[in-house]
């Protein structure tokens, strides 16, 4: 009989968390078993050994060695292997609560149509026992949830084996990955489940690992950033178009991907290796970017304010990269910009 959830872990360079990592997974006790699939993408360190020796140990776990492709690529290897009902993603820095697989699956249970997702805490102390109380959403509040940061990581929910399975991540992103694979699946839902919703365990149920030091990918350059995000953020609206998200969610959506894509661009002025020159006609160009143009003429129907809409729709990358600068250090000028632009449009924007 297979097991009720297996967890799929892509390991790399893991080798001070990945015992903690694995040790959280074998502690969850639910209805049914857990097993966990480790995938050594290739990792230059101890980390394969290490899995080996989980493996060695406890007949639940089973290890994939292959070569570096990439966490997409070492996520499709675990989701071959795994044997469950259901799957579960977890990065090998992250941890899981106690409790945390029983109140997903006790969830799942009480909702059998839904998709589950939880919360997730930044404090590895924050282990009192889970609580599988949830909130349920229509799937119109798509946009709402991915404001909510609980959309865009494939981590903090609990995948259908079978259907997940006809899905794969895009190894060809190097960013933003998480995201696509989530839509799809949603878009698979919206086939198979008619009638499902969003069912949110209030409880955090994952530990993650905000590692802000510049290890983790999330704070690393990408040189590509302002080409990929303008994809992943085109499938999202669709989504939530074809999910009849509101105008009222609609609003701070389209502000935070302006506000992401004004950002990686001030990014490429600050840390792209190329000449100064160089950095500079590359942000302007991402100015000039159909789907951000596109965004601004959307944001303007929408009478939908944001302090980088007037930099932004005028190409002005002095005031951009001031703006943006003012944010990330968290400078008064940021304020004065941002009423200064509210200021311009005479007040008869929205603003939030």
């Amino acid at each position: 009989m297979r097991p009720a959830v297996c967890v799929v872990v892509p390991v790399y360079r893991a080798e001070h968390t990945i015992d903690r990592c694995v040790a959280s997974i074998l502690a969850q006790r639910v209805p049914g078993g857990v097993s966990c699939v480790l995938v050594d993408d290739g990792s230059p360190d101890r980390s394969g050994a290490m899995c080996d020796a989980w493996a060695a140990r406890d007949p639940r776990v089973q290890v994939v060695h292959k070569a570096d492709g990439g966490v997409s690529s070492a996520r499709n290897a675990g989701m071959e292997k795994a044997d469950a009902e259901y799957i579960v993603f977890l990065d090998a820095d992250d941890a899981l609560r106690t409790g945390a697989l029983e109140a997903a699956l006790e969830a799942q249970r009480e909702r059998p149509g839904d998709f589950v997702l939880w919360r997730y805490s930044t404090d590895l102390l924050d282990d009192a026992p889970a609580d599988p109380e949830t909130a349920v959403y229509p799937p119109s509040a798509l946009a709402r949830l991915h404001l909510d940061c609980l959309i865009a990581m494939p981590w903090n929910k609990l995948y259908r084996a079978d259907w997940a399975k006809r899905l794969k991540f895009d190894e060809t992103y190097t960013l933003g990955e998480d995201l696509q694979f989530v839509l799809d699946y949603i878009a698979l839902l919206q086939q198979k489940a008619p009638g499902w919703q969003f069912a949110v365990v209030r409880a955090p149920l994952t530990w993650y690992n905000c590692d802000m030091t510049g290890t983790s990918l999330s704070t690393r350059y990408h040189s590509d950033y302002c080409e990929i995000w303008p994809r992943h953020f085109a499938k999202l609206n669709a989504a939530c178009a074809a999910l009849a998200a509101p105008a009222g969610d609609l609003l701070p959506l389209h502000r935070a991907q302006l506000a992401v894509m004004a950002e990686g661009i001030a990014d490429i002025l600050r840390r792209d290796p190329a000449s100064a020159g160089q950095r500079r006609d590359k942000a302007s160009a991402a100015l000039r970017g159909p789907w951000l143009r596109e965004l601004l003429r959307t944001m303007r129907a929408e009478k939908n304010y944001s302090p980088y809409y007037l930099p932004v729709w005028w190409k002005n990358l002095h005031w951009l990269y001031t703006t943006a600068e003012a944010r990330r250090t968290g400078s008064p000028l940021y304020g004065r910009l941002d009423w200064l632009g509210y200021y311009l449009f005479l007040g008869r924007r929205r603003r939030e």
